[in-house]
């Protein structure tokens, strides 16, 4: 019986010449003053370490993208009806540059109109600032509920919650009312006033 075995001379010839490399070098460092051998030593050190940190700086600069965060100031407001109120989005995290695109969800289908000031805001060194402007029309009711305001940057989205509460209008004709009627007391004060006292002294006299 014969048995043939087949052999990758050069994957043999590969490794052969390296651990000839090795041996080479392993001998050339040897032959070295202590001098050299030390400074190629620490040649091999400050690359060494120079590649962990550059990995290391990758890994953060990953980990920090990974997510987004999105605050409101105010985050609650109070509107009357026929009034507007405005908030400050700023949004962080991310990416170091993109774009951060803003909604809404949770408010009525009615009754208020939000707009964005931009719809879609620039990051910058992983930060961007917008402003929403709520507006509560004459066919809100007077309510209060949470909402969220939402950011996207890329496949990532934040949220923030923004409680709104919407109180009635003060009708026009209420503040002026109460003017007159103030006015009304003072001048029958002073017309009544004198004419009492006029009668009361025409009936000493008499």
């Amino acid at each position: 019986m014969h048995i043939s075995v087949g052999v990758d001379w050069s994957l043999m010839r590969r490794v052969l010449n390296q651990r000839l490399s090795a041996f080479e070098f392993e001998s050339t460092v040897r032959s070295m003053p202590s001098t050299a051998r030390l400074i190629l030593l620490s040649i091999c050190f400050a690359g060494l370490i120079h590649s962990n940190l550059t990995h290391g700086a990758e890994f953060l600069v990953g980990d920090s993208s990974s997510q987004v965060n999105l605050s409101t100031n105010p985050s609650s407001v109070v509107i009357k009806v026929g009034d507007e109120a405005a908030i400050n989005l700023t949004v962080t995290g991310g990416a170091a540059y993109g774009t951060a695109c803003f909604s809404e969800q949770g408010f009525p289908s009615s009754g208020f109109t939000l707009t964005y000031l931009p719809q879609c805001a620039t990051l910058q060194d992983q930060k961007a600032n917008a402003q929403l402007t709520v507006e509560a029309t004459p066919a809100a009711a007077p309510q209060n509920f949470t909402a969220l305001i939402l950011a996207s940057v890329g496949n990532l989205t934040a949220s923030a919650p923004l409680t709104i509460t919407v109180v009635p209008a003060i009708p026009a004709w209420i503040p002026w009312s109460g003017i007159l009627l103030f006015f009304l007391v003072i001048g029958a004060a002073l017309f009544i006033g004198p004419r009492r006292r006029a009668k009361s002294k025409g009936k000493m006299d008499g």
